[in-house]
């Protein structure tokens, strides 16, 4: 019979599972990709490698190859992976609408929200780390040689893989408020007053010239 640390960390990995299919299931789907960045269709070709890792954790686990405290220490890196997991899934069902076309604006839109650093290859990498990490945990052994090369070699290959996100969408700035002179100014969501004296300039990330008063 399992353990508490082994009960939860199945259910996490399960978890991961599911996710990966759903988000593979996503791209294999989708009737034209190819207006999607080449990250896209690189990521989705190395979701079955992390999938193989977690499916040999889960074995082993089930089978109680693995002990409590073995099960304990990796718990956290299995949570980790989740967590990209789900951010991953997000990201593909923004790029990828359920009538199968791509949406290059919305995904965009969703990595902006994420933060930079949350790119579909940035994410698939931190993923590969996981595993990676997962299949040195002191107990785990997991992995065989050969599986633990690929995780390698899909890390160099992700990390190379052109950026899916270009640099000016983060750069792209949003609601500039300037106050001078004295007086208070509120700022609220969408609204701006100034009180007294104060003079309020209000830009949308465009140019602003002043002449003489």
């Amino acid at each position: 019979m399992s353990g508490a640390e082994a009960i939860v960390i199945l259910g996490v990995i399960s978890a991961v599972l599911s996710i990966i299919d759903g988000t593979k299931q996503v791209y294999d789907s989708a009737k034209d990709a190819r207006g999607l960045p080449e990250a896209f269709r690189e990521v989705a070709g190395r979701l079955p490698i992390v999938r193989s890792i977690l499916e040999s954790a889960k074995q082993h686990i089930d089978k109680g190859d693995i002990g409590e405290d073995s099960c304990k220490g990796a718990k956290h890196v299995v949570k980790a992976c989740e967590i990209k997991a789900k951010k991953l899934d997000d990201l593909f069902h923004s790029a990828i609408p359920a009538d199968g076309t791509s949406d290059l604006k919305r995904y965009y839109k969703a990595v902006k929200t994420y933060g930079k650093g949350n790119e579909v290859e940035k994410l698939m990498k931190k993923m590969l780390e996981d595993v990676q990490l997962l299949a040195c945990e002191r107990g785990m052994n997991i992995t065989t040689k050969a599986q633990e090369q690929q995780i390698v070699k899909a890390i160099t290959e992700v990390s190379a893989v052109p950026p899916s996100v270009p640099e000016h969408v983060f750069q792209e700035s949003g609601f500039t408020n300037n106050n001078y002179g004295l007086g208070t100014q509120y700022n609220a969501q969408g609204e701006n007053i100034a009180q007294g004296s104060a003079r309020q300039y209000n830009t949308a990330g465009g140019a602003m010239h002043f002449g003489m008063d």
